[in-house]
């Protein structure tokens, strides 16, 4: 092991890393140890991640099961909330107009991969298949009509190439091996006795049946393809362009995803959670040049034992959320951090957890538009009626909990010496009064922990001389906001005898902060 030599500078450009020896670690990166920080691929401060705020309670304070939002050509947006077995309109502050009725345990969904764009309905499903297929039109919510002959129910869809592609449906019977492909721009004409074929027309609806008979549990647009995933079966691609020669091959072998919504696609790539891992699919699907790639690798070994996961993209933020069966907690991946120079190398993620009773375990999750704003933004509910949005305007979780970002660095080595005394500095900005705590945490000769209690005052507007008037005249003040943005300094020191230390920073408020760089330096008499 390397011995460290002059000053030790912590930076924080990267992000949680549990997989290498702490003795590996990046300076720019922390262990296994830390919680709710944010990242910037760009801007390597130490931050708290924004909280999320309760943005209103369903009416009948039934668990928040399902969300729906239709978009029309003009822009209009309306959503629906299921809260229980009641489906409400919501405006997107405290206004629910009850719009109609589901059976118990349905988990509606709607996501704007739904909306049929030519008819102006969004296409709502449901994951348990206990209600029918539904449509929503802005005004009406109500059976989606089709040409079966008995009830339709379908666990998925997505709207593509002007049809209707559903998949896990029931009619009769139930047959989770099923895709269904709607006529080209008629997404009620539908067929269970048509397989592609030569005799069937170009634009006609048609079935078709997964290779391995096992009930889909995924099914996602990419790269202008379908990708379709069984459980605990193998991943596949709808190839073709028309009811002549849709086919479903064999695209991937072992990424099958494991849970109902754990394949998302995010842009450039498709996310996918499987047994104790998160995978990206990346290659040339027109040549069949596929590779996997584990996105999880620096946090495997906190993972590897889910075997179910929910994930859901941030499209404004370009993050991907991932929330896994077993942990009250999210992990969340920043996409930026993968192909920006100045994060190259570093982990892409942060490990979120909370005080709030949702213990983000939510009972849905879905990126929506913000019917106020306008604005990409992913919600989810609880089990009474709670809204809840990420990346919220309000100081805490969900208006009432402070959040606690922690980062812990990796190890550190002591130059030779039985005496040292360890001394540094944290460079930040002003912003709020804070607390943060840095703690040595000794290994080796002796083991300790220490903590030291920086107090990091905010930067109110002082008014001098002239009792309520500022000196020199306007709010850009001497003391006040004119330095607000500058970065100040605060030495500390501590005493220790050991070979190696971790240094963790903890910081615990209702209020933004940000921390620059934790600075470490020894003193040392030789032996």
């Amino acid at each position: 092991m390397a011995r460290n030599e002059g000053p030790i500078v912590l930076t924080f450009g990267g992000g949680l890393n549990a997989r290498r020896r702490t003795a590996d670690v990046h300076h720019s990166e922390c262990v296994d140890a830390s919680l709710n920080f944010d990242l910037d691929a760009q801007y390597h401060a130490f931050k708290r991640r924004k909280p999320f705020d309760l943005v209103a309670t369903a009416p009948n304070a039934g668990a928040i099961n399902g969300y729906a939002q239709l978009i029309k050509q003009d822009g209009t947006v309306s959503t629906l909330i299921q809260a229980g077995t009641e489906v409400y309109e919501w405006d997107g502050t405290t206004t629910f107009t009850s719009v109609g009725t589901v059976a118990a345990g349905t988990k509606l969904r709607g996501p704007r991969e739904h909306n049929f764009t030519l008819d102006e309905i969004v296409i709502v499903t449901d994951l348990e298949k206990n209600t029918v297929v539904k449509k929503w039109d802005g005004t009406t919510f109500e059976d989606f009509a089709h040409n079966l002959g008995s009830n339709f129910f379908a666990k998925y869809c997505r709207v593509h190439r002007e049809r209707a592609f559903f998949a896990n449906i029931k009619t009769t019977t139930d047959t989770p091996h099923v895709v269904l492909g709607s006529e080209v721009g008629d997404s009620e004409q539908l067929s269970n006795a048509n397989r592609p074929s030569s005799s069937l027309g170009l634009s006609a609806a048609f079935f078709i049946i997964v290779p391995d008979l096992r009930p889909i549990n995924g099914l996602e647009a990419a790269f202008g393809q379908f990708l379709i995933s069984t459980e605990r079966g193998r991943l596949y691609i709808l190839a073709g362009a028309n009811a002549f020669d849709f086919d479903i091959n064999e695209f991937h072998v072992g990424s099958a995803v494991v849970g109902a919504e754990a394949m998302k696609n995010i842009g450039n790539d498709v996310v996918m959670g499987l047994p104790g891992r998160i995978e990206t699919l990346s290659g040339t699907l027109n040549f069949g040049d596929v590779e996997s790639n584990d996105l999880s690798i620096q946090i495997n070994s906190l993972i590897d034992d889910q075997s179910s996961w929910t994930i859901e993209y941030d499209r404004r933020l370009q993050r991907v959320y991932c929330f896994p069966g077993t942990q009250d907690a999210v992990y969340v991946m920043y996409k930026p951090m993968l192909s920006d120079p100045a994060a190259q190398g570093l982990s892409p993620w942060s490990k979120w957890t909370t005080e709030h009773d949702v213990d983000f375990s939510p009972t849905t999750v879905m990126a929506l538009v913000d019917p106020v704003s306008s604005n990409d933004v992913v919600y989810f509910g609880d089990s009474t009626g709670n809204i809840f949005v990420f990346d919220g305007a309000g100081g805490l979780d969900g208006g009432q909990d402070e959040i606690t970002a922690t980062r812990r660095s990796g190890l550190i080595t002591i130059p030779e010496g039985n005496i040292f005394d360890i001394t540094g500095w944290i460079h930040y900005r002003k912003l709020f009064d804070t607390t943060a705590t840095l703690t040595i945490l000794g290994g080796g000769v002796a083991i300790y922990d220490q903590e030291i209690e920086l107090q990091m005052p905010g930067n109110p507007a002082v008014s001098v001389y002239n009792g309520d008037k500022e000196y020199y005249g306007d709010a850009d003040t001497l003391y006040g906001s004119t330095f607000s943005t500058r970065i100040y300094r605060q030495d500390w020191g501590a005493a220790g005898h050991s070979s190696h230390i971790q240094v963790e920073v903890s910081v615990t408020s209702g209020n933004e902060w940000d921390i620059q760089e934790v600075g470490i330096e020894f003193r040392t008499s030789p032996t």
